[in-house]
């Protein structure tokens, strides 16, 4: 937090946020490619400056900058997130959502209302995730049809780990249904293609102990992921890779496995490697194939290199 005594550099300004906007885009062009091994400093740089001018401005573009910081502080939250930092990630995601609610937008309030959803369900904390996206879609009639989508995705996830069935299947197909009415340059969720949606579904199916059915769906989705979104092909690879497990394909777990590792290993994404640590114990009873024993050395040693 800045010092009470600081001052910001210059009066707050279009150009400023022009500016601030600008390196938004571009760090959340980067990041799908990247991850967030490489973005959390230069975005967590930032908000000193973004924090100060959230509590100076006034008049005409104070909405202009609460909606600036707005954005900084969930994309931040996203970033820890994804590097596992649950507490940074809860910290910044709740600032955005001060932000937004002072800002009174409904799209924005929505979508980080998903987003504290999704980091409380990753958490162990289906019932609060599954409130917290039910909150969100009370701005349905507000919101674009990529974050529509993203919302009920989130909404799915938390059914699903709370083992309800038809809810989840009812959430995926409606938010399927947002998503084909969205295009890929929605400023909030234009991550939420259909191939995201339907990697979601079949994790959804992974968690409801349908690996059956989550199989043919990666599948499915991988076949037309987006060429941008390599982060996230790597979680579904990894996803992949513990429904082969779940039904016993330990050569198709294996495959998916080393593709979602050398992802992991060039991102640094947490998530990607929570799912392929919770595959290693599926593939326990096959740990002394060669190829499982090089794949848990490899998981060893890129554990190792991050503490």
């Amino acid at each position: 937090m800045p010092s009470p005594q600081s001052k910001l550099p210059a009066p707050v300004s279009t150009e400023m946020l022009g500016y601030l906007a600008s390196v938004l885009r571009q760090h959340a062009q980067a990041e799908p490619l990247v991850g967030p091994r490489f973005l959390v400093a230069p975005v967590r740089s930032q908000m000193p400056l973004i924090e100060q001018m959230c509590q100076e401005s006034h008049g005409l573009l104070r909405a202009d900058v609460l909606r600036v910081g707005a954005r900084y502080a969930e994309f931040l939250g996203w970033l820890y997130q994804d590097t596992g930092r649950t507490d940074e990630a809860v910290r910044w995601t709740r600032t955005a959502m001060d932000y937004a609610q002072e800002l009174g937008d409904p799209m924005l309030i929505a979508y980080v209302l998903q987003r504290r959803g999704n980091i409380a369900t990753e958490a162990g904390h289906a019932g609060h995730g599954a409130g917290l996206a039910t909150a969100a879609l009370r701005h349905t009639t507000s919101l674009s049809p990529r974050v529509h989508a993203v919302v009920l995705r989130q909404l799915a996830n938390s059914k699903a780990r709370l083992g309800e069935r038809s809810e989840t299947a009812r959430a995926i197909e409606h938010a399927m249904a947002a998503t084909d009415e969205g295009d890929d340059s929605d400023p909030l969720a234009g991550y939420c293609s259909p191939a995201y949606i339907e990697m979601e579904g079949a994790d959804c199916a992974l968690h409801l102990d349908r690996p059956d059915e989550a199989v043919p769906t990666f599948h499915k989705s991988l076949s037309h992921w987006p060429a941008l979104q390599e982060r996230d092909r790597g979680l579904c690879l990894a996803r992949l890779a513990t429904a082969n497990a779940a039904l016993e394909d330990v050569e198709g777990a294996y495959e998916a496995a080393r593709q979602a590792l050398d992802i992991a290993e060039r991102t640094g994404s947490a998530r990607i490697r929570a799912e392929l640590s919770r595959l290693r114990q599926r593939l326990a009873p096959w740990r002394k194939l060669v190829e499982i024993s090089e794949l848990n050395a490899a998981l060893d040693r890129m554990n190792g290199a991050d503490l």
